[in-house]
């Protein structure tokens, strides 16, 4: 049941992505090295709480779906950095796959996050789709879903 939720909304957010014109101008292709290289960015900006960064990576229509189910919007989650909800200690992904779409690049991987959620410290696993876009000349973090390995 959990993975046809995680299809659905798979394609739920390609569908959203693919929504938003892009002049053919604009959509650059990507290379798996480059999209690893911002994502690897990314998460040191979330572990070292960098907004500025964080804000220079988020596309302005990110779609990130944690795994508690809730869903931020760029404005939200750098909001939730910003109170310091979420403290990420330490983020090790592993079993990183990418697929090139184009201008789009779906990361999907598991994950080691050892967080602290409003002070309490937490380790999780969890599967993910990291999904980023390539347009005029700029990488930018679309969209984010993440779910719970149980132990």
């Amino acid at each position: 049941m959990l993975h046809r939720y995680v299809h659905l909304v798979l394609i739920a957010l390609l569908a959203n992505c693919a929504s938003y014109p892009v002049l053919a101008t604009e959509c650059e292709p990507l290379t798996g090295e480059e999209v690893l290289q911002v994502e690897n960015l990314r998460l040191l900006s979330q572990m070292k709480n960098d907004l500025g960064m964080m804000s220079a990576l988020l596309d302005e229509n990110l779609v990130y779906v944690r795994n508690s189910a809730v869903v931020d919007t760029k404005a939200s989650y750098l909001d939730s950095m910003r109170r310091g909800e979420t403290i990420y200690d330490l983020i090790e992904h592993t079993n990183d796959s990418v697929r090139l779409f184009g201008c789009l690049a779906i990361l999907s991987g598991q994950g080691r996050y050892d967080v602290r959620i409003a002070g309490k410290p937490l380790k999780l696993m969890l599967r993910y789709h990291s999904i980023w876009q390539k347009k005029q000349n700029k990488l930018s973090f679309v969209s984010w879903q993440a779910t719970r390995v149980p132990p």
